[in-house]
């Protein structure tokens, strides 16, 4: 039921209006892969989570399509192309609500980011948050840090 649901959201309900504007729909039955149908794939957690705060003031749908995900068994450590699991991604995107949602689902802050991006390969999630605040002290950064400290 939650993996129907996660297609209806995504492709069809009035309620998923800011997804289907950014032109996405599922892959296939397990809804944890989103496309736009020309080329472009990711993880629907990870991508959902580098769209919460453009769906603003419609968050609420990329959380609700996020929750949907994570009951359908969708692997919350699943990464996009550049290597960033979802909790990586909302540490980067500076976002408490979905750091904490993900360590909640079992999102693994241990987990090294596998990236070809030099800067950031082989980092765990506390050490990539270093690695922002130490390039960005001017963005607090310290419940994030509380919330990966509590988790560990």
């Amino acid at each position: 039921m939650a993996v129907v649901f996660l297609a209806t959201l995504a492709v069809g309900s009035a309620r998923a209006e800011p997804i289907n504007s950014l032109g996405l729909r599922t892959t296939d039955a397990s809804g944890c892969h989103l496309t736009d149908g020309r080329g472009f794939e990711a993880p629907t957690i990870v991508l959902m989570a580098g769209a919460y705060d453009k769906l603003l003031p419609e968050a609420a749908v990329a959380l609700k399509v996020i929750d949907v995900a994570i009951e359908a068994g969708c692997d919350i450590d699943e990464p996009d192309e550049l290597g960033f699991s979802p909790l990586n991604a909302a540490i980067l995107y500076n976002e408490p609500v979905l750091v904490e949602r993900f360590l909640r689902a079992g999102a693994d802050p241990h987990r090294k980011i596998v990236s070809p991006r030099a800067s950031i390969n082989g980092l765990d999630s506390f050490e990539f948050l270093h690695l922002l605040e130490a390039k960005a002290p001017s963005q607090n950064r310290a419940a994030l840090r509380q919330m990966l400290r509590d988790r560990d």
